[in-house]
This record gives C-alpha cells, structure tokens and sequence, in this order.
C-alpha cells in the first residue's frame, strides 16, 4: 500500500480478509445442535403434512419426518464416506435440508390457502410440486457449492430428500400437478441450479474457479482442512527475499532471543504463518526463549503453507544460534514519546535502536512497510541500526497511521543516541510459569515479559500472543506496572493469527485480547510476572545479526486477485439472489394460479 511522509490521516478503514469472510459466512457455521435441527425440522414437516393430509396427518408426518432423518443420515454418510475430511456432517447436512424443507412450505401455504378459497386441490398440488424442485434447488446449490465439487453426485444427493417426501405425498394423496404449472416448477430449478455453473466460469490466473475457492475456504474454516486452500495459495504464491532481525541477549542460566521477522503471521487458522510466534518459539526449544514481534507489513507478506512456516522457522533458529553474545550490553533510553497521534518508545541495545509505534487508545491495525523505510531514513548517518515493533494493540475506532513527517521522531532519535550508554540486567518471565491459561482472545503461546534494569531502573517489554488488544489494555498495564516502580516500555501483541477463523462466534472472525480474557486479570498477570522478572535480573552478554532468506509469500498481485474474485463473485451473487427471488416468486404465483 502507498504511503506519502504525512499519512495519518490517509488509513483507509479497511477490514482483514478473516473479519470480511466471517461476517459475510460465519451465520453456515454457527448452528443449533443436532437435537434442535431436527426438532425443527420435525415441526416443518408437520406443517407441510397437515397442509396436505388434514386429519390424516400423523402418518404421513411419522414417513416424511422419517425420510428428513433418513435423508440426513444417508446424504451426509455418502459425503464423509467418499472423504473423510468433507465438512458435511449430520448436523450441517440437517440444516441444509432444514432449510429446503422451510422453502417447500412457503411455497405449498400459498398454494393451500388459494386451493381452500376456490375449493379445488390443483392450486395445492402445483405449489407441492414447484416448491419439491426449489428444495431440491436449494440443497444442490449448498452440497455442490460447500460440499463436493462433484455436479452429478450432488444433483443425486440432492434429489433425495425431495423425491422420496413426494413420492409418500403421491401415496398419500391423489392431487398431481398439472404440466404447464410443472414446466413452470421445471423452469424454477433451472433458474437457481444455474447459479453453480455460473460461478464455476469465474476463474483465477491460475485456472481455480470461484466455487472451488469458496469451498476450498469452508473446508478450512469448517474442519480445520486445509489442504486444498493451501495448495491454490502455493500456486498463486511468490518468490521473495525477506529480512528477519535477531538480537540475543544471554545470561549465565538462559538466553532471551528478540525475533523481527520479515513475514507476516496470517491469514487465519491453519492456513500459512498464521501461528507465526507459536512455531518459532517451538523452533528454539532449548535455545533460548524466542519473543516475536510484530513488525510494519501486511498480509501479503503471509508465508504460503505451513510447511514453508516450519522451514523458516527452522531457518531462524539456525541463524539465532550463529548469533554470538559476546559484548557486555549495553543500553540506551528507554524513551517514552507522544508523537502527533502515536505513543513511540525508543531504545537502544548496543547499536540496534527498536521502535516501538503503538496507537492506544485509538485505533491500530497492520502499518505499511514503507513506515519503518521512512523512519530509517530519518536515523541515517548515526551509526544506529533501526527496527520498528508495531505494538498492534488497540481494536477500537477508526485505524490511523503515523505521521512520519513530524519533527519529533528526530528529536527522539537524537535524544536516544545521545544518551550515555549504561551497562544493563536482563530477566525473562512467562504466563506459562503461573498458570495463566489460553482462551478465546489468548493462544497457547501466552504472555511473556522482557526486563531490563540500569542504575536501579527497571522497565519492561510486554509481547501476547493474541491478535490485537482493547484499548484499555495499555494504560492499565502502564499505570499498574508504574504503581510498582516498573516503567512499561510498551504493551504489544503479536498479531497472531492462530485463533483467527478458529472460532466463528463473533463477526470480526477473532477475539482481541481483553474480550474473552478480563483485563483486570491481564493487568495483574503482568505485574505477576514483572515480580517475578525482578527477582532473576542478571548481566548480560549481547549479539545482534540479521539475515536474508528466500521464501514463498503471498504477494500482494495474489492478495488483489483472491479479494476481487471474492467481490466480483459477491456482487454478482447478490445479483443473482434478487433475480432469482423475482422470478421464483412470479413462477410460483403462475403455478398456484393456472
């Protein structure tokens, strides 16, 4: 994304891919139980059997209700048995039947009504038989367009809830449908079935229809399967040469590892680098602990599959241990700034300066790359190495950017390198060490908080594995930590994305930091840990590197291409949708009245 010097104002509102796609789908997946679906069920099919059989009705009603459950069980047996990874369960396999069997009685009431007001059972007959082929319809478009890829199964698959129903109708009562309001019945199915192949014609670069990435989505999101999405991202994917930052800091019993990587945790659960700081901090094991910070980029630099997260990975490890601390460290600052919108702290590790930019309690979101580009270009000519954190921790309001031309920054960048260089302590302390549990808003790789102490000063580094935070996180954990003698460098998540699309009961796809996890217990958590931190404070030995590496991305050509499939296929379902309502109701309306 450009960026001009003077671009705070100039962040475009834009919502992630998870928190568009879960808005947009979350409601296919967020379901009553087994046991309600087909209690509802049981009560449109009542519905439909006293519309057609009167008093006769608790027998057709027991074979229909049975051909419902029946259908369900056989359908979504049929699925799995074919592929162990499909998504359509019992439980989503009753709800698209559900769902056909709701439309069949709106269809089949008019048509009742209109037959009981003229006393003739033609009306009722036709709108059974209009309303059998829009269920039918209907569960072909969701099984073909979710379920399998294949066209005939799911065509035979979706013809048997309807057909057999009717056929136990047919039994039941003798109105049969006349042909031109069949015909009509005829000319409705075609009308919504059309919409599949349709789709299917709207295709990548690289030859993958619009329907096959949807349904290769669903299966992820839906079974955590994601075979199928990451191999069309692979091949949409591209070479790029990357930059990761490591410093290390060792003492005598262990060593603490800063990770700046040069890609991107994403997109969502499990596609990609979307458990980025996860998979690293596993890659150190005994190495030392690895804390990864979250710098200026977006999603186009996501790695492609998981496996090409696990080379990196490993390639970071490798590069960590190569790192040699062996001067005694040295520290500069902490500084804390308010630069026109952006809290900014500056500090300095021997001749590495990192930044931290955090907007709280405004809104914050991915910065561009071309920030940190800008601000190294500002600290040029004094000898200090830039790194730039992007603290990621405020989900609230509008997101706003850095204004990169405002004089503060190199005031703060004098005023850090001017300092007078102190020999520091360092200590490490983690959630994992007291207990503290993962949730909703929190991964498996908790909170860890980094000290550093100078002349009796201490001040402390916050990183969560979560992906963004609520604004009151920062400045409770600032005044809580201050109320202890303990400055907050700064409070920052890692954006990771390992709970994103994970759980799909909130629009935005994920929860924040604070809106599972209370964030009074967060606060205390951290004043926990800096006790803790304080009381293993140790001289350190310092070592900084950075390296080079090649790996396959995303890229932003892909990232364009796959958000405007993803539109153009939106704007035209939603198209498609109002066409359709029109012209099944007009066909029904006929149907009921010839």
């Amino acid at each position: 994304m450009p960026s001009t010097p003077s671009s705070a104002e100039q962040a475009q509102a834009k919502r992630s891919a998870t928190e568009v796609l879960a808005s947009r789908y979350r409601h296919l997946f967020v379901l009553p139980s087994s046991l309600a679906l087909a209690f509802f069920g049981a009560v449109f099919t009542l519905l439909l059997s006293v519309e057609v059989a009167g008093v006769e009705a608790p027998a057709l009603f027991a074979a229909t209700f049975g051909v419902f459950l029946g259908s369900t069980f056989a359908i979504s047996t049929v699925l799995r048995g074919f592929d162990r990874s499909n998504i359509g369960n019992f439980r989503r396999t009753s709800a698209v039947l559900l769902t056909g069997e709701v439309l069949w009685l709106l269809c089949a009431t008019p048509g009742a009504l209109y037959g009981w007001s003229i006393g003739s059972f033609h009306p009722l007959a036709n709108a059974l038989f209009f309303g059998a082929l829009l269920c039918a319809s209907v569960e072909f478009l969701v099984i073909n367009g979710v379920f399998t890829k294949s066209t005939s199964g799911s065509l035979a698959l979706a013809s048997v809830h309807p057909a057999l129903s009717l056929l136990l109708v047919d039994l039941a009562w003798p109105g049969r449908p006349e042909p031109l309001p069949a015909a009509l019945g005829a000319v409705g199915f075609v009308i919504v079935v059309a919409f599949v192949f349709l789709l299917k014609r709207k295709r990548t670069s690289k030859g993958y229809s619009a329907l096959g990435l949807f349904r290769s989505f669903m299966k992820t999101w839906a079974g955590g399967e994601a075979a199928d999405l990451e191999a069309i991202i692979a091949d949409h994917s591209e070479e790029a040469e990357v930059e990761t930052k490591v410093m290390r800091f060792q003492t005598e019993k262990e060593g603490v590892f800063l990770v700046l990587p040069g890609v991107h945790p994403g997109p969502f659960h499990p596609i990609g680098s979307y458990d980025l700081p996860g998979v690293i901090s596993r890659s150190f094991g005994t190495l030392g602990r690895a804390m990864t910070l979250h710098r200026p980029g977006g999603h186009e630099r996501n790695l492609s599959t998981r496996a090409e997260t696990e080379k990196f990975a490993a390639e970071v490890r490798r590069f960590a241990e190569s790192v040699r601390a062996e001067a005694d460290g040295s520290l500069r600052g902490p500084f804390n700034a308010q630069i026109g919108k952006a809290a900014v702290s500056s500090t300095a590790f021997g001749k590495d300066l990192i930044l931290t930019i955090s907007f709280a309690p405004l809104g914050s979101d991915d910065l561009s790359a071309s920030v940190e580009d800008e601000l190294e270009r500002k600290v040029g000519g004094t000898g200090f190495g830039l790194s730039v954190v992007d603290a990621h921790n405020s989900i609230d309001h509008r997101p706003v950017s850095p204004d990169t031309a405002e004089v503060g920054w190199k005031q703060l960048f004098e005023r850090t390198t001017e300092e007078k260089a102190r020999a520091f302590k360092v200590a490490y302390a983690h959630s994992s060490e007291v207990g503290f549990p993962p949730a909703e808003d929190l991964t498996e790789n908790g909170v860890a908080l980094f000290m550093v102490e100078a002349e009796g000063r201490r001040s402390v580094f916050v990183l969560a594995d979560a992906n963004n935070a609520v604004p009151s996180i920062r400045e409770e954990a600032a005044k809580a930590l201050g109320a202890a003698g303990t400055q907050l460098i700064e409070f920052c998540t890692s954006d990771s994305h390992n709970l994103a699309a994970r759980g799909l009961t909130v629009a935005r796809g994920y929860k924040a930091l604070g809106e599972a996890t209370s964030v009074s217990s967060i606060v205390g958590l951290v004043v926990e840990l800096a006790k803790i931190a304080g009381e293993r404070l140790a001289p350190v030995k310092y070592g900084s590197g950075q390296f080079v590496s090649r790996v396959r991305v995303f890229g932003a050509k892909a990232l364009e291409e796959f958000a405007e499939i993803t539109q153009a296929s939106s704007r035209f379902g939603r198209a498609y949708l109002r066409l359709t309502v029109s012209s099944v109701l007009l066909l029904l309306t006929l149907s009921i009245l010839l």
